[in-house]
């Protein structure tokens, strides 16, 4: 029987309540005037716990709690100053691009990563008891270091309302967030207000981080969970809504302190993302949001260039000579490179259905999920059934596509930055799935002992050589199928819908359906890439398929851009060169990777493609043009 006290639940509702309102409402704040979803926010949070960590190492005479009092005051003004610096160098200039800048604080969120685990190490460190001691309150228990927590997050949310709606420079926030242009003729400075806000939003993450860091260890990933945690928070309060956040703040807060009590603590990613999905099966835009601005990048000013097109027999010649040359690999190079071929062919098979997802219009992190997805229905079908690789094959890309219309329903109905957010979340629930029921899922260990397909025709696959070209040819035919299928008339239709969806429904298209074609027939190829990559690695494990993996793939569709069906493949090819010729420091990788993000997103935002596009073309026109415009004069 469980022991129920319902005084401990009402404690630790108040302690999670404060904690998850603290740090969303920064969150919230920073897109409601900027318009971005920041990304980066759980490394801010980072970077306070190891302000805690640097100050106690540093300042050994004095004693636990002088030193918390210390970084409660540090922590946020140094955090507050290094939002500043990412809005000078990275924010201000994506202002106009919603999407770009996003983007950039995806690659900023690994780029801290990187840097933490190269300085700090990526052991986790171990943080005394800043406030030792505890409160007895009618049969719970409330420690002062929780007690800490619920005072300083309600002075600080006392404070930013009192900012917000009674001092000159809250009331231009709140016009800046309201409405731009009107704040603009006013005579608001929008650039000092981005500024402001994202100082604002920065410090309270850092000071997040402060408070919790004797509570949870201090380590290079610790922001991952709690952006999870803020992205789930503010997509249910609504996107932008101050007032929202903390209303999901102590939903969830509630929630999670219940589950724990009653021992359903090792489910809370679930438990909180099935209420997600509930609710944005009703509320779309949250319970208090606002439409989130479209994902599209920002008209990009740029000489005007003519394409030379490729003689058709010069471009037959070229694909024969990459076709032999792909099947001649593994007879030239070493079994290491055999192996990486096959990894990069996998991949291959992952940017390029999600591409096709990118096309309707939404950007899903839950992609390296369906891959997960297929690749345990492979492991469990042969292991529990022992049915034949060539039958489980295209099941393990049924079963994903079958997932991903299972969760269509909620997040299709949402837009831009709540389905990517939504996605994000619903993903690592499903994760947590393989960790937390060891049957069927075998728990953290995984499933292993898994086989090759067995043989055909004689050709044993056990042979890496001959798995390379049954996977080789496995990409051919998806990518050739998800090629067809973007040109065709329904290709073109799930295009127009990421255009203008409102358009799209006006003259009649069926939008959602379109949409969640798109996804499903994406997650189709992935979980046919997740067969192949089980069958290769002999086991699968939860641990493989992580955030980190998702961002490998995001980054190849940015570097090598998805405005044609080849530059995601050119930015894969670009991240694996980068892989291996780094693979001696592979904490280095990471750090490289968002870097390019960066930088791509910054100064080159049709990514390489755009570059290859000029090299192959004619001599510029002259001055410059609008490429939206140029876009839009073309269609008229």
């Amino acid at each position: 029987m469980v022991d129920f006290n319902v005084t401990q639940v009402f404690l630790n509702f108040i302690a999670l309540s404060s904690f998850y309102g603290l740090f969303a409402v920064g969150l919230a704040l920073v897109f409601g005037v900027m318009k971005v979803v920041n990304f980066a926010h759980g490394e801010l949070f980072m970077l306070g716990g190891y302000t805690v960590w640097l100050m106690l190492s540093g300042l050994l005479g004095l004693p636990p709690w002088a030193v918390f009092v210390a970084a409660l005051i540090v922590g946020p003004i140094l955090v507050g100053l290094a939002g500043a610096l990412f809005e000078k160098t990275i924010f201000e200039r994506t202002a106009s691009d919603a999407f770009g800048g996003f983007i950039a604080s995806l690659g900023l969120s690994y780029v801290l990563q990187a840097l933490a685990a190269i300085v700090f190490g990526v052991v986790s460190k171990s943080l005394p008891v800043m406030i030792p001691g505890q409160l007895n309150v009618a049969g719970g228990i409330l420690t002062y270091q929780r007690l800490a927590v619920i005072v300083c997050a309600v002075v600080m949310m006392a404070c930013l309302w009192y900012f917000l709606n009674r001092t000159r420079g809250g009331r231009a926030l709140r016009a800046a967030s309201q409405n731009r242009q009107s704040a603009l003729l006013q005579g608001i400075n929008l650039k000092r207000v981005r500024l402001v806000t994202m100082i604002i939003g920065a410090s309270m993450a850092g000071a997040s981080g402060v408070l919790m860091a004797s509570i949870i260890n201090v380590g290079p990933y610790m922001g991952l969970e709690a952006i999870w945690k803020a992205f789930i928070v503010v997509i249910v309060g609504g996107l932008g809504s101050i007032t929202g956040a903390i209303v999901a703040a102590m939903l969830f807060g509630f929630i999670d302190s219940f589950a724990s009590v009653i021992g359903l603590g090792q489910y809370i990613v679930i438990i909180d993302t099935v209420i997600m999905l509930v609710v944005l099966a009703f509320f779309p835009r949250g319970l208090l949001g606002r439409e989130a601005p479209l994902l599209e990048q920002a008209p990009v000013k740029l000489v005007e260039w003519k394409t030379a097109a490729l003689p058709a027999g010069t471009l037959t010649g070229l694909t024969l000579v990459l076709l032999v040359a792909m099947v001649g690999f593994p007879f030239l190079v070493p079994p290491y490179y055999v192996g990486v071929g096959i990894l990069f062919l996998v991949n291959v098979m992952l940017v390029t259905s999600y591409r096709t997802i990118t096309r309707m219009g939404g950007w899903s992190f839950a992609h390296i999920t369906m891959l997960a997805i297929g690749a345990y229905t492979f492991a469990l079908l042969q292991t529990e059934f022992g049915l034949s690789f060539w039958v489980i094959l295209p099941l393990s890309g049924l079963v994903a596509a079958l997932v991903a219309l299972l969760i269509a329903y909620p997040v299709m109905r949402t837009r831009q930055f709540y389905f990517f957010l939504s996605t994000f979340a619903a993903g690592e629930a499903i994760r947590q799935c393989f960790i937390q029921f060891k049957f069927p899922f075998g728990g953290i260990e995984g499933i292993p002992f898994l086989s090759p397909p067995e043989k055909l025709f004689g050709i044993s696959f056990f042979d890496t050589r001959n798995y390379y070209l049954l996977v080789l040819l496995g990409t051919i035919v998806i990518v050739l199928l998800l090629y067809v299928i973007n040109s065709s008339r329904t290709g073109r239709a799930i295009h127009a819908v990421a255009e203008n969806e409102n358009l799209s429904m006006a003259v009649g298209l069926n939008t959602w359906g379109l949409k969640t074609l798109a996804f499903c027939i994406g997650s189709f190829a992935a979980g046919i890439a997740g067969a192949f990559y089980a069958g290769y690695n002999g086991f699968v494990a939860p641990t493989d398929y992580t955030p980190q993996f998702m961002f490998k793939i995001i980054a190849a569709v940015i570097i090598g851009g998805n405005r044609t069906y080849w530059g995601p493949i050119v930015g894969l090819v670009a991240l694996t060169v980068m892989e291996q010729l780094l693979r001696d420091t592979a904490q280095l990788i990471p750090l490289i990777w968002g870097t390019t993000i960066i930088l791509t997103v910054l100064f080159m935002p049709r990514g390489l493609e755009g570059v290859i596009g000029q090299l192959l073309s004619h001599r510029p026109k002259s001055g410059l043009k609008n490429e939206q415009g140029a876009v839009n004069a073309s269609r008229a």
